[in-house]
């Protein structure tokens, strides 16, 4: 996964801090849920996991951990002690997927048939010796519907899973067999116009036969 945006208004109760946009990058503010002894609070992350244990500044943390695979990430030395005290969600409305050759890579942008404003991926985080808090989404397998547009999928929960999934209930084993595989046919994509890194407005997401 390469990007995602928030596009709706997003509830205080998830998003105390305003650092939404239509093209949020790797190392960005991101709105985040996570728990705080038996709250859970709402609160911002930096997007691109830096574990609990790096002594050094963020920017010195040389792995690309703004993504983890679900599959590996409770053993992975980086996210393993964050898979068992520090899970998170992310909000959204959508994200975009790159697809095609690499001279010619094209845009799509993703989302789902939902009543709901904001789709919430799974994640972990870490809070770091100055307090600051950095994350990573989790990602899997596609769904059958969206396997031509990439290899991977952010984990997108459903409402029944938000709460076990942060408050650590889920085992490791069903975690990894189950969450977020809910939704193959209910997909909504489009392939959008191409845009630059620091592009950041609502036509992004607009169809390229609406703009043409």
């Amino acid at each position: 996964m390469e990007g995602f945006l928030y596009g709706a208004p997003v509830p205080d109760a998830v998003a105390p801090e305003a650092c939404s946009g239509w093209n949020i990058k790797p190392t960005q503010q991101i709105h985040m849920v996570c728990q705080d002894a038996e709250a859970f609070i709402g609160t911002s992350a930096r997007w691109w996991f830096v574990p609990h244990w790096f002594k050094g500044d963020v920017k010195d943390w040389k792995q690309t951990t703004f993504n983890a695979r679900i599959e590996t990430a409770a053993e992975k030395p980086t996210f393993r002690t964050a898979w068992k005290t520090s899970r998170c969600i992310i909000p959204a409305v959508g994200y975009y997927e790159w697809s095609g050759p690499k001279n010619d890579r094209k845009p799509n942008y993703i989302t789902l048939e939902t009543n709901a404003p904001l789709i919430f991926f799974a994640g972990l985080c870490s809070t770091l010796q100055d307090g600051s808090r950095t994350c990573t989404i989790l990602t899997r397998e596609p769904a059958e519907q969206i396997a031509h547009i990439h290899t991977r999928m952010p984990v997108i929960l459903r409402q029944d899973e938000l709460a076990p999934w942060i408050s650590d209930e889920m085992e490791t084993t069903a975690s990894q067999d189950a969450l977020g595989t809910g939704w193959d046919g209910r997909f909504k994509f489009h392939e959008v116009n191409k845009f630059g890194r620091d592009d950041d407005d609502p036509e992004l997401i607009e169809p390229i036969d609406r703009l043409i």
